[in-house]
């Protein structure tokens, strides 16, 4: 129907044919004839359930109470109730203005308009009452409501859900505003391995936990609930490159957090000892003071938290000790090798640090030692490598020493 009465052709002809019964109406003494339409007397037609609007300051005023319909009577002839079915039936408004009322309760007369102006048109009751109230704003704070939690990712653990912004307003009637007891969003953490964030819907509750028919401003805010992997602290290694400038030595280094959280799959977790540090570039080390370094992630694992440390340097003038013969340590050798000096089996050693590092070396501290993995059988001069503490360089009297490599006997 709606398509018939939007169609321009339709409309001319239902004009048409109403025109020509009016026509025929008015003028059928002078026809000569009997009209085959019945005599034009009045009518009536009742509107049933017809929806009273309301005007009013909707900025400032809250409808608290209105009649929700009306009965409209309509009395004309056919003919013109005709002409308002088919023409009028959509066009019409039935009101009451309020728009001077203030807060309270208030008898207004029922108005009309868009009918047809030969119909009359009256309206059960004839007055309306309603009640108006001032609107309050009450500023609630929003909690979050994390569902399904247990169905979190294996391992994974949710943290304090953060709310942006964290009050939301209300904004109606004062005795509907107190109603409001809280203000929440849900969250859904079903399968959830990563952060969260995203916006939600805020609704409103009363203190029964019934939800309001409301809208919070903003209506939507953003959530965001941390999801931690599995995690282990570890120490931090801090590496080095290269050398000191001359005539200094690190005497102290204190790494601050010493130790860090590493975050990743439980099964490689078990593996990670420690966690190194970029290399630090000691040539740049003049004087004391404290370095930014920034760590490593570790091979499978997710994060290192935080991501760098701060390492405090302490650098004092660099002073000498030697060692005598310190025993050299034969590494390497196969299961089917015998390894023999050819010369000595002890080298003197040298040691470079901070005065107090150095008085508190023992010969023991030292490990000198010769690496044959990679030789052939035979007479070999290998290089001497050591091990020792922290902070000390050293440097030997001869830089390799000589070895026999024989295959022995079963």
């Amino acid at each position: 129907m709606d398509k018939l009465f939007n169609s321009r052709w339709f409309v001319r002809i239902m004009a048409f044919f109403i025109a020509l019964m009016l026509f025929a109406a008015v003028n059928q003494e002078n026809l000569g004839s009997p009209s085959l339409l019945p005599p034009a007397n009045d009518v009536s037609y009742t509107l049933e359930d017809v929806e009273l609007e309301v005007h009013y300051n909707e900025d400032r005023y809250e409808l608290i109470d209105q009649p929700e319909t009306v009965r409209v009577q309509l009395e004309g002839s056919q003919v013109a109730l005709a002409i308002f079915q088919a023409s009028f039936s959509q066009s019409y408004e039935v009101f009451v203005d309020a728009t001077e009322e203030t807060e309270g309760e208030h008898a207004i007369a029922i108005q009309t308009r868009g009918f047809p102006s030969d119909l009359t048109v009256s309206v059960v009751p004839q007055v309306a009452r309603i009640e108006l109230q001032e609107k309050e704003t009450r500023s609630l704070p929003v909690r979050v409501e994390l569902m399904n939690t247990d169905g979190i990712e294996e391992g994974y653990t949710e943290g304090s859900p953060v709310v942006t912004p964290v009050n939301v307003d209300v904004t109606a009637g004062r005795d509907i505003v107190e109603q409001v007891a809280e203000a929440k969003v849900f969250v859904d953490m079903d399968g959830a391995s990563e952060t969260v964030d995203d916006e939600y819907p805020v609704r409103l509750f009363n203190e029964l936990g019934d939800e309001m028919e409301l809208s919070p401003e903003p209506a939507f805010v953003n959530v965001n609930v941390p999801v931690t992997s599995p995690n282990t602290l570890v120490p931090v290694r801090m590496m080095r490159e290269g050398e000191m400038p001359d005539g200094l030595a690190i005497d102290e280094v204190t790494i601050e957090p010493s130790e860090v959280t590493v975050y990743g799959p439980a099964d490689e977790l078990e593996e990670v000892e420690f966690v190194e540090s970029e290399p630090v570039s000691l040539e740049e080390i003049e004087e004391s003071g404290d370095v930014d370094v920034p760590l490593t992630v570790p091979d499978e694992m997710e994060r290192v938290e935080p991501e760098e440390v701060t390492a405090s340097v302490s650098v004092e003038d660099e002073e000498e000790r030697t060692f005598p013969n310190v025993p050299i340590t034969i590494t390497g050798e196969g299961s089917n090798e015998n390894v023999t000096f050819s010369e000595a089996s002890t080298v003197t050693v040298t040691a470079y640090g901070s005065s107090a590092r150095l008085e508190r070396m023992n010969p023991s501290d030292i490990q000198a030692y010769a690496d044959v993995s990679e030789e052939d059988n035979g007479e070999a001069d290998v290089p001497i490598e050591f091990n020792g503490p922290s902070h000390i360089r050293f440097e030997a009297e001869e830089n390799q020493v000589s070895l026999s490599i024989e295959e022995s006997t079963p």
